[in-house]
């Protein structure tokens, strides 16, 4: 009985989880060696971390990850003005997480302070068709 009661708890977790993904892009502001960000099941360790300080300033990472369910996102800025870099003169940045069947599910840009920090449910979604060049006909 208690297998059963674990089996019918953890299945929709496990079948919740499977066939998503999400699209992460990430514009580094003028000084993306103070930005980092990582992505963690709630309980858990983080399973994606982001370190930019090898980055180019205002440039744009952009990735592809299987992934669904529950999702703690963090982005932190060591310097505390989040990817605000316009009131020094530079470009701010910013960080964005969306699929084809939620469109945009988190966008954090500017001046958010050391860290944001937000909860967010992955929606089961059908991955995106390959890029197949030339005629499919």
């Amino acid at each position: 009985m208690r297998k059963l009661l674990f089996l019918l708890l953890l299945l929709p977790t496990v079948i919740f989880a499977q066939n998503s993904w999400i699209n992460i892009q990430l514009l580094t502001d003028d000084y993306p060696g103070e930005t980092s960000w990582q992505i963690t099941p709630p309980g858990g360790s983080p399973i994606i971390i982001g370190d930019d300080s090898i980055t180019e300033a205002n440039f744009l990472y952009d990735t592809i990850v299987e992934l669904g369910g529950d999702i703690i996102v963090s982005i932190f800025d060591s310097y505390g003005d989040g990817l605000s870099a316009s009131q020094w003169g530079g470009t701010d940045g910013w960080f964005l997480i969306q699929n084809d069947c939620q469109d945009t599910i988190m966008y954090v840009a500017g001046d958010f302070g050391a860290s944001f920090i937000d909860t967010l449910t992955i929606a089961p979604c059908a991955p995106p068709a390959p890029d197949v060049p030339g005629c499919i006909d």
